[in-house]
């Protein structure tokens, strides 16, 4: 599982535009969430099935977008079930 942690401009398509970005790839996040910082947003979209290339792909397309800032990456290990 994959965490992307993106800090955008604060303009009101800057989060349609970045779940559009994972629409146009079909990929569905396990988890969307925005909040307003004094500066900019900051988004979180956490994504499961990617490899850790494929989410380094992801992180810098992210990156080139208009709106962004700036992406953080982060994997999270997920417990297995007992």
């Amino acid at each position: 599982m994959h965490r992307f942690r993106i800090e955008a401009i604060p303009d009101p398509q800057s989060l349609p535009r970045i779940a559009g970005f994972f629409a146009q790839r079909a990929m569905i996040p396990l988890a969307m969430r925005m909040r307003m910082l004094r500066q900019h947003m900051r988004i979180e979209v956490t994504v499961d099935g990617l490899t850790a290339a494929q989410a380094a792909v992801v992180a810098a397309k992210l990156g080139e977008m208009f709106a962004v800032i700036e992406v953080e990456l982060a994997a999270e290990l997920v417990a297995a079930a007992a």
